[in-house]
């Protein structure tokens, strides 16, 4: 079992039991740390991805705050006397890997069980919206109808009208 977490901007693999080396966290050595921004789980061979991973969480234990390797950087400018060299040390945290957390067995059922009403309520749902915008669009079409017909413009002679345009432009092509 593995889990893929985000920490630091930078995504991790890690499984319970290894050590992993990540930028500074705040926690102070032997104090415990939950990664709750877990991307992806690997139990058992079944993946779960995103939204099935509501509740999982990654708990771990810090072990050691420290630097990393010195790394110099230097800038330089050909031919015109210009240099200039600096060095950096990254504050890194080593995290060993406690246990993945999944939310309890209920909790899924019941995630379960709404996941399946929604798709069988939700389908009749949208049906019920579509319907409801079409009755509102009929309304609209009504409504743009009157008036023409106030404006003096009945429908046929506005239908005619296209229909005379579209003949003419394919006439002069």
């Amino acid at each position: 079992m593995y889990a893929v977490i985000k920490s630091g901007g930078k995504q991790y693999r890690v499984s319970p039991g290894d050590e992993v080396i990540l930028e500074r966290l705040l926690q102070p050595e032997g104090e415990k740390v939950e990664f709750e921004e877990v991307l992806l789980v690997n139990r058992d061979g079944e993946i779960m991805v995103s939204q099935k991973l509501r509740g999982v969480k990654v708990v771990g234990t810090v072990l050691e705050q420290f630097k990393g390797e010195k790394i110099e950087v230097f800038k330089y400018k050909p031919k015109k006397r210009y240099r200039r060299k600096h060095g950096h040390r990254q504050l890194l945290t080593r995290v060993r890997i406690e246990e993945i957390e999944f939310p309890e067995k209920e909790k899924i059922k019941k995630s379960k069980e709404k996941e399946e009403k929604k798709t069988k309520a939700g389908k009749k749902e949208v049906k019920k919206e579509r319907k409801k915008e079409e009755v509102k669009e009929g309304r609209k079409g009504k409504e743009k109808a009157e008036k023409r017909k106030k404006e003096g413009k009945s429908e046929e002679n506005y239908s005619k009208q296209s229909k005379e345009g579209k003949e003419r432009e394919q006439e002069e092509t």
